[in-house]
């Protein structure tokens, strides 16, 4: 791959060399013998390490020697340690005793400058060390230097491919496993962890991304750009520079308008009415907007005005837009779009005969529904019948919707067709309650019979009647008189007239005891009632009653149907 007389591998290899240039460069200051990162003989488990230094001097250095802090206004520590992660992950230092992760962290961690000769611009390694340290590492302790499920595969691989000179690797493994047991205990534990941390920055494990791999860039030569490739691609930019281009801010300007145009009609964000089928199990939404109804629904009509799309997109829309251009006498331009629309979403049988039936109904001359069309569309559409298909027609039924849109459109709006479909429109809403029986949870007490009694009659939901001028007048005439009324009747005409005895005003329906509520509350009326059980004990319930004069009959609302 080329750009202009360079190839994209040389591209690459300059830029790799480059950085590694500036890394190596920067280690070369820190091992600096008085400027650099200090160097000492650390312990690990009565180990002498020399020269070695800790993670946090490593950091430290690096923070004043780049100036970090000030370069840098937040989280200067996580760059300085971040920085370091990189030089460790390209193999210019390595951890001492744990090299199975090398990342570094801001602790008391022992680490050791990598030798010059194995940085990654000086050497790269090759199949044959790779298989020479896993074979050394298989012949070593299992348990101290055994090798992971992924070395073991490569390993085996390297086997098959390395067959003809594989005596030479295990030669070699042997040889070094010998010479590795002659050496101290100190330089046995930093040549094993430089070695891992040498393959492990140059043989990562499965799924471990490695700082050193390179990009997969073809390397494959591209023959250069011709004059005549040159002038083509100058066209193309002059064409796409004339090209007229939106602004972001008015494609978020129009999508912003367009939901403030259609959120009243969004059944998940405004709710739907009279219940949400997604929820309930209640299919009346689906019932009222079927796709062609006797009478819409008010928020279906609304949806009509927005824009001829949206009213042609709907069935009953589209019967009515026709009805009503039938009244003016100008319906064949809807006639000549359902005709298109259906030649467009038909089969492909019998296509010529649909287009030639078309073309004699709506544009040929004295055709008996015939469109108002230009000349250069009629042009372009007996130019298009030469060889039929299915988008014959599209030039004219472009223009016939355009009419539609700038003339018939507004006037279906603005006629009193409209008006009368939104006036004669549904409005569905939510079914009211009127009463809520046990709708919450009343206090009840027991007696010592086992009789269950309310303390609060006002608590008797949907026997409240207020008669405030008959029990006003009741108390003049006849205060202590007591008169009872059971909870779940409603045959009040037998109340009689203010002043007589209602104490043989008997209900029929049966319930269970109820305490006598106070008589000296002017506004309710007592109505005795016998027993269920048919002996002398009578029981009365309060009703408050409110009416501006003496019913002649009152019935109670839970016996009517509605």
């Amino acid at each position: 791959m080329t750009i202009g007389f360079y190839d994209m591998e040389d591209i690459r290899d300059c830029s790799r060399e480059s950085v590694f240039k500036r890394m190596e460069q920067l280690v070369c200051e820190m091992q600096h013998p008085e400027t650099g990162v200090p160097l000492r003989r650390q312990k690990v488990f009565l180990t002498t390490i020399p020269s070695a230094f800790l993670a946090y001097d490593l950091v430290e250095w690096l923070m004043d020697r780049l100036n970090i802090e000030e370069t840098v206004s937040v989280y200067p520590l996580t760059e300085a340690v971040h920085l370091a992660n990189q030089l460790c992950q390209h193999g210019y230092f390595f951890p001492v005793s744990d090299s199975r992760s090398l990342a570094i962290k801001d602790d008391g961690s022992l680490y050791r400058f990598q030798a010059p000769y194995f940085w990654p611009s000086h050497h790269q390694p090759d199949n044959t060390d790779y298989a020479i340290y896993l074979l050394k590492r298989s012949m070593k302790n299992k348990q101290k230097h055994g090798l992971e499920e992924y070395e073991q595969e490569a390993l085996a691989r390297l086997k098959k491919l390395l067959c003809h000179k594989w005596d030479f690797i295990t030669l070699q493994a042997e040889e070094q496993v010998n010479l590795s047991k002659e050496r101290k205990k100190g330089d046995k534990l930093i040549l094993d962890s430089q070695e891992k941390s040498y393959w492990r920055v140059h043989r990562p494990p499965p799924g471990t991304p490695s700082c050193l791999e390179k990009t997969p860039l073809a390397s494959r030569k591209v023959k250069k750009k011709t004059l005549e490739d040159l002038r083509r691609e100058k066209a193309l930019l002059l064409k796409s520079l004339n090209k007229p281009r939106v602004k972001p801010s008015q494609i978020v300007e129009s999508l912003l308008n367009h939901c403030q145009e259609y959120i009243e009609f969004d059944s998940f964000i405004v709710g739907v009415l009279p219940s949400n089928p997604w929820i309930s199990e209640d299919p009346t939404l689906w019932t009222l907007n079927n796709r062609e109804v006797l009478v819409p629904t008010e928020q279906r009509v609304k949806l009509w005005a927005i824009s001829l799309e949206d009213l042609l997109n709907d069935p009953t829309g589209i019967k009515e837009f026709e009805r009503y251009l039938q009244t003016e006498y100008s319906h064949e331009n809807i006639l000549f779009w359902k005709a298109v629309q259906s030649l467009r979403r038909g089969g492909k049988t019998d296509i010529e005969k649909k287009v030639q039936a078309i073309y004699n109904e709506f544009l040929c001359p004295n055709a008996p529904c015939e469109v108002n069309l230009d000349s250069s569309t009629i042009e372009s559409v007996q130019e298009a019948m030469k060889k039929p298909t299915r988008y014959t027609f599209d030039s004219a039924l472009l223009h016939v919707y355009s009419l539609m849109e700038k003339d018939t459109y507004p006037r279906f709006l603005r006629s009193e067709h409209y008006r009368n479909l939104l006036l004669n429109s549904l409005h569905p809403s939510h079914k009211k309650k009127f009463f809520n029986f046990g709708a919450g949870v009343r206090k009840k007490m027991v007696s010592a019979t086992g009789a269950k009694r309310r303390n609060n009659p006002s608590h008797l939901s949907g026997s409240s009647v207020d008669l405030t001028h008959m029990s006003h007048s009741l108390e003049m005439e006849e205060p202590s008189m007591s008169s009872r009324h059971s909870h779940s009747t409603s045959d009040l005409h037998d109340l009689g007239i203010p002043g007589e005895n209602l104490a043989s005003s008997r209900l029929s329906s049966p319930s269970s005891s109820r305490d006598n509520v106070p008589e000296d509350n002017p506004n309710t009326l007592q109505v005795p009632r016998l027993s269920p059980g048919g002996g002398d004990t009578e029981t009365s319930v309060s009703v408050s009653l409110t009416v501006p004069c003496r019913p002649t009959s009152v019935v109670a609302p839970w016996e009517t149907e509605g």
